[in-house]
């Protein structure tokens, strides 16, 4: 799940509002990038990529100068979309910035969080620059969603024994991706019978773990589903038996 934070003297605001704001000259060897700028930028490649913005989100300091902005994108499944986090700022403080992942997080406090991201700083060229900035962004997500919808597709084909789905849920315990207090609710989740996913194969436990980290804060969901991914490769590697 991805997230856009704002707390830090910065307001949740309408695209419009953010398009609205005044421009800001230049120097010689600074230029401002204004914030719509970015957005059609952006905007353009994610199209002409052939995805679709199904949501759009953005903060806006009080003068307006800071912008931080967050894009659903696709679904890749039915519990995940990717994203695409926008930070500008008009006014000297910060780097423009585009990052992209199934978890992005983007917090006026300038956390920026995701599985890609660039940024680029205020200087002359950045006005020839951004499509190409923006061009690279939308290709690695692009190639991130068929390698994410496969990955999701080969958990399925791995065999889960009880004994094994053990092993994994005390890894994933080890690891803090599970907390002990919340070995009660994974196991009516798992291993109950006629849990809801109660299935002998990866898919169904990753999806068990994933549900115990919705409830989690937003830096240890980012954190979990890192560690969660970390932990179905390993065994796959190691002990993976397809069905």
């Amino acid at each position: 799940m991805s997230h856009l934070l704002a707390h830090q003297n910065t307001n949740y605001v309408s695209e419009d509002a953010v398009i609205d704001v005044s421009r800001v000259e230049g120097t010689d060897t600074w230029v401002p990038l204004h914030h719509a700028d970015l957005i059609t930028t952006l905007e353009k490649s994610v199209v002409n990529a052939g995805m679709t913005i199904q949501n759009r989100r953005y903060s806006l300091s009080r003068d307006g100068m800071r912008m931080f902005g967050l894009w659903i994108l696709d679904r890749c499944d039915s519990e995940r979309s990717f994203a695409f986090g926008l930070r500008n700022s008009m006014n000297k403080t910060m780097a423009a910035g585009v990052c992209a992942g199934v978890n992005v997080f983007i917090c006026d406090n300038l956390a920026f969080m995701g599985d890609l991201v660039q940024f680029r700083r205020h200087t002359k060229l950045i006005i020839e620059d951004l499509p190409m900035i923006c061009d690279a962004a939308v290709a690695s997500i692009a190639t991130k969603i068929r390698a994410f919808a496969d990955w999701h597709k080969k958990l399925r084909t791995y065999t889960l024994r009880r004994v094994q789905a053990e092993l994994l849920t005390f890894k994933a315990i080890e690891c803090g991706v599970i907390k002990p207090s919340q070995f009660k609710a994974f196991y009516g989740l798992y291993f109950d019978h006629g849990a809801l996913y109660a299935k002998p194969d990866l898919y169904s436990w990753h999806e068990a773990v994933t549900h115990l980290l919705r409830n989690k804060s937003l830096f240890a969901n980012f954190e979990g589903n890192r560690k969660l991914n970390r932990l179905c490769d390993g065994y796959i590697s190691r002990y993976g038996r397809r069905l």
